[in-house]
Formats: C-alpha cells, structure tokens, sequence
C-alpha cells in the first residue's frame, strides 16, 4: 500500500508514524507549500519524495493519501487526491462549509474510494473499551452524553495572528470542539437540533473561549463544554447508560463504570466509591505500565484510526469514520459558530 501524506506540519509526526508502522504500508512521498518543512520530515522518516506541488506528490500515484492542511484546503486536496485514484483520510473538521463536505462525498462516490475522516477520539483507547461495553448490551443503550474539553492554549504554540485556524468562524475554539462533538455524534447517532452558547473572547483573535451546546441526537440528548480557561486541562465523557454511568477520561486513558450496586442505598453510596476507586487505581497502574511497554495508543486514537482505515482498504469495507459523520458534525460547528458571524456575544444556534 501506497501512502502520501499532504501537509507536514505538528500532526504529521503522528501520522507517518501510524503509517510506517503498519505492515506493507509505504510512504512515498509527501507535500507541503513549505518545501524546507517537507524535507525536513522526509529525512526524518527517510521518505525519498518531498514536494512543494500536489500534482507532483499524485504522479507517484499512492492507494492512499492523508490530508493534513487547514481545514480550508480539505475540500480541493481531497477532491484532487480521489480523483487521483486515491482514498483518502482527511483531518478534522472535514471542511469549513455543509457543501464542502457534500462536495467530497460525491468526489468519492463518483472515484468508488473510501474518504475517512479523522475523528481520532472515536478511537481513542477509553472509547473503545466504552465501545465495547455498550456492543456487549452489559452497560445498556446510552441514554444521554456530556462532552468536555477544557484546553490549555500554550499546547499551541504557533497559536495567534496569522494562525490558519483564523480561516474558520470559530477559530481555534471550533477546531478543539471537533474532538467532543465528534464522541457525541458517533453515540448520540446523527444530531437533529443544536442550541448553542458562546461567551467571552480570545486576547489574540476576539474568538469565543467557552462554549455550551446541548445537542438533540437521533438516539438521546448530549451536551459539549469547550473552554480555554477552566482548568485541569482536560477531556471527559460521560455516558448515561440504562444500566451503567461510563466515566470516560480521554486525557488519561481511563474508564470507570458507576454501577446500581445490590445494597441498602446509603452503604451503596460508600461501596460506590470504594468501586470507582479500586478501578481507577488499576486502570492508572494498567495505562501507565502499557505505556512503558509501548502497548497502548498514545496519539489520542490518530494511530489506531488510520490502521483501522487501512484494513478496511484492504478488505473491501467502508472507512471506520465517514464522511456523513463528517459532514453531521460540520453542520454542529456551523450552528454554533454560523459562517456569516464573526460576533463574539453569545448567540442561540438551531439545527433543523
């Protein structure tokens, strides 16, 4: 297999190595308007082809290409990239408008290639443990989700005039809100309404910090909280299931399960936190020794992610993440921070 990579900036880091790490997987080439970026990485990973053009980086004609440019790009690199012959998987959030999104998925359809999109949460290692719990039937149907996201924006250095995420409405809010949103969408099934809230501004570009939206999803209610200023720096989700609480800690890999235990309900309440504490213990010493092994996915769900989208290359099925759960959670984004807006004050978002 084939793979080219388009933009190498932070991320790629992440995704060269997912992609040199997977078996009969090889880089062939990769393509950045920044040619001395591009060399860069190219030495690193010991890639012979670095280019500043995209029909360059195409001629190798690669079964794969990842696209990793502003989300600004992704529509006419995608678009360029399966017309090439290619499948592509395209960062998050897929495009800036609805109609990018429609756009790439009938560039797709029309090439018959896979387009996945790199909601990497949905495979991060506390979601898939979730994920397995809910398709067992042990935790029951999920009822209602809350997502959080409290970002520290020193995790950005290159954040402020002149940023690329000043090319979308939300700013840098709107590509760190991708992240929860997505989780919510991916257990919440498509989302039919969207009411949202904004307040206060980033010194640096006048963008809303804190954000609240309660999201009407096609099989239960959820809420998503961004904000640049709470503190721990910290990403949750809580699932509330028919039979089980699922405490997802995305930051530290952890999953605890609040349970109705077979008690009187004031003991319930201690053995409670005497459960949740033992899990935690374990769950910490588990994750931190299969860190030091190097057996467990570090890179947020970026690394499984794209192996799962390889397989299913492989074996004939549809992306792991499509494009419709793209283009769902692009429409949330436009709700929230709609494309004609650039005010600050909070603001109600609707969904139809």
């Amino acid at each position: 297999m084939k793979v080219a990579i388009v933009g190498c900036g932070l991320i790629s880091d992440i995704h060269l190595k997912a992609a040199t790490s997977y078996s009969g997987a090889q880089v062939v080439g990769l393509a950045d308007k920044d040619i001395a970026r591009a060399r860069t990485q190219a030495a690193r990973f010991s890639i012979r082809q670095a280019t500043s053009e995209l029909g360059d980086l195409l001629a190798q004609q690669p079964d794969v290409v990842h696209v990793l440019t502003p989300p600004a790009s992704h529509e006419s690199v995608t678009i360029a990239a399966l017309e090439a012959g290619a499948h592509v998987y395209v960062e998050k959030p897929m495009a800036i408008s609805e109609a990018a999104c429609e756009r790439m998925t009938r560039a797709a359809v029309a090439a018959n290639r896979q387009l996945c999109i790199g909601h990497c949460w949905v495979y991060s290692p506390a979601m898939r443990q979730a994920s397995e719990l809910l398709s067992s039937g042990k935790a029951g149907a999920v009822v209602q989700a809350a997502a959080s996201f409290n970002f520290d924006l020193r995790r950005s250095p290159n954040f402020g005039s002149g940023h690329w995420s000043g090319e979308m409405p939300g700013g840098l809010a709107e590509d760190v809100a991708i992240h929860p949103l997505s989780a919510l969408i991916h257990v919440l099934g498509a989302p039919h309404r969207t009411y949202a809230l904004n307040r206060g501004a980033i010194a640096d570009d006048g963008r809303p910090p804190d954000v609240r939206a309660l999201v009407e999803g096609e099989r239960g209610l959820g809420t998503l909280a961004l904000s640049f200023r709470a503190r721990p720096d910290l990403a949750m989700l809580d699932l509330w299931c028919e039979r089980m609480l699922l405490r997802l800690n995305i930051s530290s890999m952890t999953l605890t399960t609040y349970r109705q235990l077979p008690f009187p309900r004031k003991i319930s309440l201690a053995m409670a936190n005497l459960d949740v504490a033992s899990q935690l213990v374990g769950a910490t010493i588990g994750t931190a020794w299969r860190l030091l092994r190097r057996k467990v996915d570090g890179s947020y769900g970026i690394v499984p992610l794209v192996h799962a989208f390889y397989a299913a290359i492989e074996a004939g099925q549809s992306a792991p993440v499509g494009p419709a759960e793209g283009q769902q959670a692009v429409r949330v984004l436009r709700s929230i921070w709609p494309l004609a807006s650039t005010s600050s004050s909070p603001a109600l978002g609707v969904v139809a």
